[in-house]
């Protein structure tokens, strides 16, 4: 438990307390499916880098970023009340980064919510402590996932 436990802290935690940390958010260029992403670098607190970086995937690319083309599908598609009192719950154990959103994160085809899960995935990625990244919607299910069971993201079938 202790292992699993500092697993989680060196995660979302830098490695000096009490400085920023630079980590990088990752848009989306162009409209391809999951198409190409292109980091940015972002200034994060000194604590909780990991939610920080989700949270400016959501909050979207800066005026100066969209107009080279970056932006991201994520932040308008979050809607309706929340069941945490956030926008996301975001839990980092066994390698594993679990992403679950507490509000309804709207659909955009099948083109969009591909580019939403490849931007999630590689800027959750960046921290050596994740090894794989579950997206999940307000109800547990695996985001944007249309069959009968919803658990396509942790079966690995998706």
């Amino acid at each position: 438990m202790k292992e699993l436990l500092m697993a989680v802290v060196l995660a979302i935690s830098p490695a000096h307390a009490g400085t920023a940390q630079t980590v990088k958010v990752y848009f989306s260029k162009g409209f391809g499916i999951p198409g190409k992403t292109v980091a940015v670098i972002r200034k994060a607190p000194d604590r909780g880098v990991a939610r920080f970086s989700v949270e400016q995937l959501i909050n979207g690319p800066t005026k100066a970023e969209k107009s080279r083309g970056l932006h991201s599908e994520l932040g308008a598609q979050i809607r309706g009340r929340s069941d945490c009192g956030a926008d996301f719950q975001l839990k980092i154990a066994s390698g594993t980064a679990t992403l679950r959103f507490c509000r309804t994160v709207y659909g955009l085809g099948v083109g969009g919510d591909a580019r939403v899960l490849h931007t999630i995935g590689k800027t959750l990625l960046q921290f050596k402590a994740v090894k794989k990244v579950v997206t999940l919607d307000k109800e547990g299910r695996c985001l944007f996932d249309q069959t009968d069971a919803g658990t396509s993201c942790l079966t690995g079938h998706e």
